[in-house]
């Protein structure tokens, strides 16, 4: 268990703003008896729906984050946290938690709906995978034994980066590709692009290979493919792409032309 404790970060350039106003209370309440102001909240989106009919399914309390709600007059209004309390009405639950702030006029509750909506990191697609591998998720488990197997290293990489070969930032294409194909033919691809010393292996290089040996050519041989990718290199990846901005097209096809003619121009 790798555990970090919490430390305060002292920037000299930063005035902290005052923490002396009134504290947040913590309330049960029933979830239908909290209100939306249509003034500044959004109303629900596809996505919206979405996102409720998943919570639905899924609901749990570790996962419930309480509402931020203002009172006025009667009522209690909420800053953040609608689709929580829409979820918590539809699965019946009676009560939820809320915490109650201070934000007396709209102008106020508006701004603290923005800051709830903008002051936050978005959990990136690696802390995701990282937390369902460690939840013990089986996709998540083999995802990680099929990039074990093919030498494949998940990791982000930033421009200052030091990459090696096998080293890939494409998360969402690796979890597709295992989920869509299986373990073997998944190996089979990724192996193809640690062989050719990819560093990093593109989402579009995944794409293009997984086509190639899953879809069009089951018994391409594997060999001709892996030199074929090594010549190409990041100098093929980078006209394909420049093929596919001028024929609006998808970069992953002309790659794969890309892969294959050379292959046809290999010796056998």
């Amino acid at each position: 268990m790798k555990l970090r404790p919490i430390k305060a970060i002292n920037y000299a350039d930063l005035k902290p703003a005052s923490f002396d106003g009134e504290k947040p209370t913590l309330q049960w309440v029933a979830p239908t008896d909290l209100l939306v102001d249509a003034t500044y909240q959004r109303d629900l989106s596809e996505r919206s729906v979405r996102l409720i009919r998943k919570m639905i399914e899924s609901f749990a309390w570790n996962r419930l984050k309480p509402p931020i709600v203002v009172k006025v007059g009667a009522g209690l209004h909420i800053v953040d946290g609608q689709h929580t309390a829409i979820v918590a009405a539809s699965i019946g639950i009676p009560q939820i938690p809320v915490f109650v702030v201070k934000a007396e006029g709209i102008d106020e509750r508006a701004r603290a709906f923005v800051g709830h909506n903008s002051d936050r990191v978005a959990v990136s697609s690696f802390d995701i995978y990282r937390a369902l591998l460690a939840s013990g998720d089986p996709d998540a488990i083999d995802v990680d034994n099929v990039c074990r197997r093919a030498g494949v290293r998940i990791r982000y990489i930033s421009p200052s980066s030091v990459i090696s070969e096998g080293d890939t930032a494409a998360i969402g294409r690796v979890r597709s590709l295992v989920a869509r194909r299986g373990v073997i033919p998944a190996r089979k691809v990724l192996q193809c692009l640690v062989k050719a010393k990819r560093a990093p292996i593109s989402a579009v290089e995944i794409q293009a290979v997984e086509e190639l040996v899953c879809v069009e050519q089951p018994n391409v041989d594997l060999d001709l493919l892996t030199a074929a990718i090594r010549i190409e290199g990041e100098a093929g990846v980078t006209k394909a792409r420049a093929k596919a901005k001028a024929e609006r097209s998808q970069a992953w096809r002309a790659l794969l032309r890309r892969y294959v003619l050379r292959m046809n121009r290999s010796p056998a």
